[in-house]
C-alpha cells in the first residue's frame, strides 16, 4: 500500500551545504520531518556538485513523518 502524502516542500539549497538553519530547518520541523537526517542525505547527493550552488528540490513528507526528495538539476 502506497503511504499518504502530507506535504511537499519546494526549497532551493546550496549543494553540500544544508544545515538546520533557516529556511531548511523551519520548512521541515513544521512537517515533523527529522532534519538532520535530510541534511546528510541532502549533502551526501550533492557533494560532486559546485559546493554552494543553488539546487532546486522538492521534499514530499508523508503522513509517518518519512520524506523523500528530488533535486531538480
Amino acid at each position: 500500500m502506497a503511504k499518504k502524502v502530507q506535504a511537499y516542500i519546494k526549497l532551493q539549497v546550496a549543494a553540500a551545504q544544508a544545515n538546520p538553519s533557516p529556511p531548511v530547518g523551519p520548512a521541515l520541523g513544521q512537517h515533523g520531518v527529522n532534519i538532520m537526517e535530510f541534511c546528510k542525505a541532502f549533502n551526501a547527493q550533492t557533494q560532486q556538485l559546485d559546493a554552494g550552488a543553488p539546487v532546486p528540490v522538492v521534499i514530499t513528507v508523508y503522513s509517518d513523518r518519512s520524506f523523500t526528495f528530488t533535486m531538480k538539476t
